[in-house]
């Protein structure tokens, strides 16, 4: 085709000429016209320069705003109308966000840009009211960056503006969001952290307080266990273990918050530590306080190394959950003797031997009717007769019958030794007399006759005995386990059964006759050997079921949150059968015999163990509600106790090289460091006026179970034996002991006069034991009384003093002296002596009626302690090491002020489980100033400071400044308990100094706590 043939594309001349012409009109227009070009570049290049200006002004704001807050955070908000705006809920987070806002107004009204006649300039309104107050924080929102080591602002509705000649030619309204190396947010959090680890509860999670327990339960139970064991320990745990756990505790919360700790802190702790440690060493021997001075001396000049990459210092070695080993012990003993001796619903030694030999021979009759003959029914002579009276006659006839007799089943222990059958027919006649009213009384009779079958079979059998049933295998033939009769006496008797009835006939009329059966009772003779042989083998069980033994945990035991004897008793129920040992088949009655006594011992040994689960329950009762007047719950105690992992928190940083703020380290710095019951001098520490004293750690320490009885004691005693302010034998023995050594070293009128009131006490108990002792003598042997008397007197008299009986008559070494004084004639005699002599005398020892008077036995206890005090510290003063050698020995040994102590854990000392106490701890701390600082090596630290102080801010810039609120005081309030169990015997646990309360010098007045020593207890201000 050719190109002027193509139409395609082509454009009309007319319309390309309209175009050109439109489009010169326009152009020379413009040229003609002048425009504004020059002033919108103006305005445009002000508006982007005063956006750049805003973003550096609203950095500097920021990062100057949020040093301020680190500075003066509020934590705290006031009454004010400002304050109330702050809220009580992230008041910080909103403090910040304010100072921001007003920062960010004041730094922006300096930022203006002037081009030609075009001025801009960028602004944030100021508050003016409480409204307003708000719209400023809700202009600002922040968030911490860089995993807390920046801070990221947000600044909305920032106004940017270009004027001329007082003209608006231009506006906007921006949000910026902009981040600075602040890290304000990660310290406050941090902090915040570290205060709610202060006050976590030890249940829920760690912090504080279940540091402080773990440390304090470890020192508690590795000082009562060498004060059982006889170190001179007068206070298991004082007030110096408080201070130092809870120290300890800090240190743990402070890695575990920030990540680091305070390094004054952790030579405090250092230091504290090994000051801690000399005084437990040196207290005994020279006195609480001159061991305070050397040791203060000593650490001091010798400050440990610092270190943060060293494990936090503990306040005790690491401890594991013990556990308290609780047996049947002597319940077995009384078990045993009551076994032998019998009484009571259960069977004993003696009914069991008898029953196992005894056989009941009966003839058992089984009659069915063959043809029954039915009574005819009255029969009246006519209408208007009444029967007025009726008579029955019967007459039996007993024939022989054909067939065999089936045996009747019978069980193990049972034979048949002979049948019979019969046929019995009873004919009755009924007579009956009628009376009409007009007629004379007339007869009437009747006649019936009932058939019956009736076998017959001679059935002897073993009397029932404790145990399970077996077949027994040779029986009523000679034989058997220690062989004789065994029972060979009963087939002759049972072959005279029907004679001995009239017959087979006579036993089949009575059969019929609806008579029971006459049982004829046999006792075989007993093999002599038969009573040795199975005293010896309960004898065995007994020793074995003695040491069965359950482990509950001391801790629970300690606060009556547990039943050992209840577990016990459970323990032998499981075992019972392997107990009783019962084989497949009893090889003769003797042997029968031997597996009965083991299951009636053992059912009453389930019955002692049951009694002594009764009587643990009024223990634990009173335990319980011992120490709820006390303000303790012995279950939470419980679960306390039992989170005692102690985990040294890893060292950690914040941020690295890449981020904004680079690798950043938070560093704790109380003040004081390290927070001590002393008071610290006021130019020691910042937040408080140089000429004051600064207490910052206040402490209570209580001993619940003391003197060795007091209020505590006594409700739980009180449970057991009723009222009455009584104490055990072996208490008051114990510090009657304690006493006469004491003596032997000092002349003491006050205490030789107390002690004779005791010993005289004591001697009337102690009656009651000797008496118990002659007449077991009496019941288990044939000694005359002379001899039994002079066996008594020899074994007291193996005891120098009352004070020693009366120990000896309650932990069985009485008893045993006593058994050694007679001479049985063979060991089955001797054991059994033994046993009966151990039961009786400690249930005589034991019982309330020997009690001794608790105020007899306290007074003593009370003036033995302050003299062998005194003692101790006269040696140490006269400066002689053999002098103090001398005398801690003898404390040592309970010679001088060895005084009991705690609570003995057993419903009657009999058994005696352990002895336990418990001390409620009390603290109350605070930092005079807690700052936090952020570490990024070289660069100066951004420090948060939490002093207690108030803060103030111009906030609507009238020149005045209105109260914000107040930055917290980081502190705590931890409130434990610290049981301690040791095991029985002993001189137990506690405190002996006398003291049951220990207090610091700042827990006084209404409200002790931390403070200064002014009248109100406040700090005035640096």
């Amino acid at each position: 085709m050719r190109l002027a043939d193509d139409n395609r594309g082509r454009v009309p001349f007319a319309l390309v000429g309209v175009l050109l012409l439109v489009t010169s009109s326009t152009y020379g227009a413009s040229l003609a016209t002048r425009g504004p070009s020059a002033a919108d570049r103006s305005v445009d290049e002000s508006m982007d320069r005063i956006d750049a200006e805003t973003t550096t002004a609203l950095r500097t704001a920021a990062r100057d705003a949020a040093l301020a807050a680190a500075r003066d955070p509020v934590t705290d908000n006031s009454t004010t109308a400002v304050g109330d705006v702050l809220g009580e809920n992230r008041t910080f987070r909103r403090y910040l966000r304010l100072r921001i806002s007003l920062a960010a107004a004041e730094s922006l009204r300096s930022v203006e840009h002037v081009r030609g006649d075009v001025v801009a300039n960028a602004s944030l309104p100021r508050p003016t009211n409480e409204s307003s107050v708000r719209e400023a924080i809700r202009r600002v929102s922040v968030a911490k960056a860089a995993n807390g080591t920046a801070l990221r602002v947000t600044v909305r509705n920032v106004s940017l503006s270009a004027r001329r000649d007082g003209r608006v030619v231009a506006e906007e309204s921006v949000t910026r969001t902009l981040t600075v190396a602040v890290p304000v947010l990660g310290l406050h959090d941090r902090t915040v952290d570290y205060q709610r680890r202060l006050d976590a509860n030890p249940l829920e999670a760690p912090g504080l307080a279940r540091r402080t327990t773990a440390g304090l339960l470890g020192v508690a139970q590795a000082r009562g266990a060498a004060q059982y064991a006889g170190a001179p320990i007068q206070n298991v745990l004082a007030n110096r273990h408080v201070e130092l756990s809870t120290n300890a505790g800090l240190l743990t919360a402070q890695r575990a918050a920030f990540g680091r700790t305070d390094p004054d802190a952790r030579r405090g702790v250092r230091r504290a530590t090994a000051r801690t440690g000399l005084t437990d060493v040196l207290a005994p021997v020279a006195g609480s306080d001159a061991a305070a001075f050397v040791a203060d001396g000593v650490t001091d000049a010798a400050a440990p190394p610092e270190s943060e990459n060293a494990t936090i210092p503990t306040a005790a070695p690491p401890s594991t959950d013990e556990t308290l080993r609780v047996d049947v012990g002597r319940t077995a003993d009384e078990a045993f003797v009551g076994f032998l001796r019998g009484g009571g619903e259960r069977p004993g030694f003696e009914t069991v031997r008898r029953d196992g030999y005894r056989v009941r021979v009966a003839v058992r009759t089984d009659a069915t009717t063959v043809h029954d003959g039915s009574r005819p029914a009255p029969d009246a002579p006519g209408e208007g007769w009444t029967m007025t009276s009726r008579e029955t006659f019967r007459e039996t006839r007993v024939e022989s019958a054909n067939g065999t007799t089936t045996r009747p089943r019978t069980d193990s222990g049972e034979r048949v030794f002979d049948t019979a059958v019969r046929r019995v027919a009873v004919e009755r006649r009924v007579e009956r007399t009628w009376r009409h009213a007009n007629r004379s009384s007339r007869t009437t009779e009747a006649t019936w006759t009932d058939v019956y079958r009736v076998e017959m079979a001679i059935v002897a059998s073993l009397t029932p005995v404790p145990g399970a049933e077996r077949p027994v295998e040779p029986l009523f033939e000679r034989g058997g386990a220690v062989g004789g009769p065994n029972l060979r006496e009963v087939p002759a008797a049972a072959g005279d059964a029907f004679s001995d009835r009239g017959g087979a006939d006579a036993v089949a009329r009575r059969a019929v006759g609806g008579e029971e059966p006459d049982v004829t009772t046999v006792d075989g003779r007993r093999p002599d050997e038969l009573r040795t042989w199975v005293y010896d083998d309960v004898a065995s069980l007994r020793e074995r079921v003695r040491n069965v033994a359950v482990e509950p945990p001391a801790r629970a035991v300690a606060t009556g949150r547990v039943n050992p004897a209840a577990q016990l008793a459970s323990s032998i129920r499981e075992r019972r059968a392997s107990l009783v040992a019962a084989p497949d088949s009893y090889d003769g009655a003797a042997d029968r015999v031997r597996v009965a006594a083991r299951a009636a011992y053992l059912n009453r040994l389930l019955a002692a163990l049951d009694e002594r689960a009764n009587r643990t329950a009024t223990r634990n009762d009173g335990i319980e509600e011992a120490l709820a007047s006390r303000g303790v719950d012995a279950g939470r105690t419980n679960r306390l106790a039992a989170n005692r992992t102690v985990r040294t928190p890893a060292r950690r940083a914040y941020g690295n090289d890449s981020t904004l703020g680079g690798m950043t380290t938070f560093v704790p710095d109380g003040d004081p460091a390290y927070l001590s019951l002393k008071p610290v001098s006021g130019d020691r520490v910042d937040g408080v006026e140089d000429e004051t004293r600064y207490y910052p750690l206040a402490a209570r320490n209580t001993n619940v179970f003391t003197l060795p009885y007091g209020d505590a004691s006594d409700v739980v005693v009180n449970g057991l034996f009723g009222s009455g302010d009584s104490v055990s034998l072996r208490t008051a023995g114990k510090a009657l002991t304690a006493a006469n050594r004491t003596l032997a070293a000092i002349d003491d009128e006050t205490l030789a006069g107390r002690r004779a009131v005791l010993q005289r006490k004591t001697e009337d108990s102690l009656r009651a034991v000797r008496s118990r002792a002659f007449e077991t003598l009496g019941a288990e042997t044939d000694l005359p009384a002379d001899d039994r008397r002079r066996a008594v007197d020899a074994a007291f008299d193996r005891w120098e003093g009352t004070g020693r009986r009366a120990v000896a008559a309650t932990n069985g070494s009485f008893a045993a002296a006593v058994a050694a004084e007679v001479e049985p004639a063979d060991a089955t005699a001797r054991d059994r002596v033994e046993t009966a002599l151990r039961v009786d005398v400690a249930a005589a020892a034991t019982e309330s009626d020997v009690r001794v008077p608790e105020r007899a036995t306290n007074r003593t206890v009370s003036r033995t302690r302050k003299l062998g005090t005194k003692l101790l510290k006269d040696a140490a003063a006269r400066g002689t090491e053999r002098a103090v050698e001398r005398t801690a020995e003898k404390y040592a040994d309970a010679s001088v002020g060895g005084t009991p102590a705690g609570l003995p854990l057993s419903p009657t000392l009999n058994p005696w489980v352990a002895t336990a106490n418990v001390w409620v701890v009390e603290t109350r701390g605070e930092y005079a100033r807690f700052a936090v600082s952020a570490d990024r090596g070289g660069e100066t630290p951004v420090t948060y400071v939490r002093d207690g102080s108030a803060v103030s801010l111009d906030v609507d810039g009238d020149g005045t400044e209105e109260t914000l609120g107040r930055s917290e005081r980081v502190g705590f309030n931890v409130r434990t308990v610290v049981p301690v169990v040791v095991p029985s015997g002993g001189l137990g646990v506690g405190d002996k100094d006398g003291d049951a309360v220990e207090r610091s010098p700042a827990w006084n007045g209404a409200k002790p706590g931390p403070g200064c020593e002014t009248p109100t207890g406040r700090c005035p201000r640096e």
